[in-house]
Order: structure tokens, then sequence, then C-alpha cells
């Protein structure tokens, strides 16, 4: 092989790797606008770009995995998250997808519609043997801008969660027992409301569990009305 064709080669691969780069980094960014020419927003291309901040135990390779097997195989098949576990995909509508991240851990992902643009909502749950189960709640925007939480979610207090009128007990009483407040959100397709669950009984004394029990709302439900409010 000349020098002349061993230089027109590696100019060949330089091109090929540029070409390959810049079509990956755009279609990577494109993916959630689709809906302005293309195909509608979904859950499961939200799945398939959430931020690595969001879910960085399923790399985005596996991710796609999983939405093939689901779709192909109409089945629940397990993949090996980042720690070489197992997780699945367990429900999948075009907006709502939820899927088993650890066997302690879950990701829930929400389209919620808005007037000029769909919300997502994320609610990542994790619920280990001896904590309790807790919620992180995360909005963005159809393009996966992170938006203040605040603004669409007014989650409910501690009184929120127990009925005192026929009880000895105040406000001042729970936040005495209750020194943090754990809350267990979930969702589903469609109408389905939000539901917060206080979970925080669980890590308490059997005696106090005894006490604030028979009081204790299980949990509250709230509908999206462009944000979710919890009376």
């Amino acid at each position: 092989m000349t020098l002349s064709s061993v230089k027109n080669s590696v100019k060949q691969w330089i091109l090929l790797t540029l070409f390959l780069t810049v079509y990956t980094v755009g279609h990577s960014n494109t993916l959630l606008s689709e809906g302005d020419g293309g195909s509608a927003l979904t859950a499961s291309k939200v799945f398939a770009e959430i931020p690595l901040e969001v879910l960085d135990m399923i790399r985005p390779s596996i991710r796609l995995d999983m939405l093939d097997y689901y779709t192909q195989a109409d089945s629940i098949i397990a993949a090996q998250d980042a720690l070489g576990g197992q997780s699945s995909i367990e429900q999948m509508t075009p907006d709502y997808l939820k899927v088993s991240v650890t066997p302690v851990s879950t990701l829930e992902i929400k389209l919620l519609p808005c007037k000029k643009d769909q919300i997502i909502m994320t609610l990542y749950t994790v619920s280990p043997d001896s904590i309790a189960a807790d919620t992180e709640v995360r909005f963005f925007d159809s393009q996966l801008k992170p938006l203040p939480t605040e603004k669409f979610l007014k989650s409910p207090t501690l009184k929120d969660f127990f009925n005192l009128k026929n009880s000895d007990l105040k406000v001042s009483d729970l936040m005495e027992k209750i020194p943090f407040e754990s809350i267990s959100y979930t969702t589903g397709p469609g109408d389905i409301p939000l539901t917060a669950t206080f979970t925080t009984l669980e890590t308490l004394s059997q005696e106090d569990r005894d006490l604030l029990t028979p009081l204790l709302i299980p949990s509250l439900k709230a509908n999206w009305q462009s944000s979710f409010k919890f009376k």
C-alpha cells in the first residue's frame, strides 16, 4: 500500500468518525422533540433519554434493550443494572412507565398535560427493609430541563396524615415523636391520581406505633390540575 493510499484511508476513517459522532449527538438531542413533526412524546422516550443523575443505575444502551424486550417479547425480561443486579420494566403505556431498578427501588415516569407543553414527572422510590420507603419527586419540561418541584407539588404536611379531632395529642406532640417525615409517592397511567403514603411510623418504637397508628390517615390522593395539591 502506497503512502498516498494510507493517507486517503486515514482521511476517510476520520470523516466517518466525525459523521457518526455528529449523528449520535444530534439523534440524542432531537429524540424528545419529535412531537413537533414526528411521533408524540411518550414515557418510553423519556425513559430512554432521562439524565444519569435521575437514573444512573441503568445505562442508556441497556434502557433501549429493555424497551425492545418489553415491546417485542411482550413480557417482563430483566436486564443487568450498573451493580450487576436485575432491572425490568413492570408497566408501560404511552403516558406512563414503571421500572423496577433494583430489588429495593423503582422509577415511575408520568407525562402530565399542560397548556403549552407536557410536564414530565419522575418518582424515584427507595424502600430498603430497615428504612421507611421514601420518594424523590422531580419535574421536567418536554426537553428534560429540570423544573422547580415546589411549583407543581404541594407536599402534604405531618398534620395532614393524622386525625387528631378525638385525640389528646397535638401537632407539637406528633413533631416530638416523629423526628423526620418519609413519604412514598405512587401514580399510574391516565387519570390515576398521585398517592402519598406516610411511611415514617415503620421506624418508630412499638409503643409509639401503637399510639399513633389508630390516628394515621395512611394515604392521601391528589389529582393533576396544573399541579398536585393535597388537601
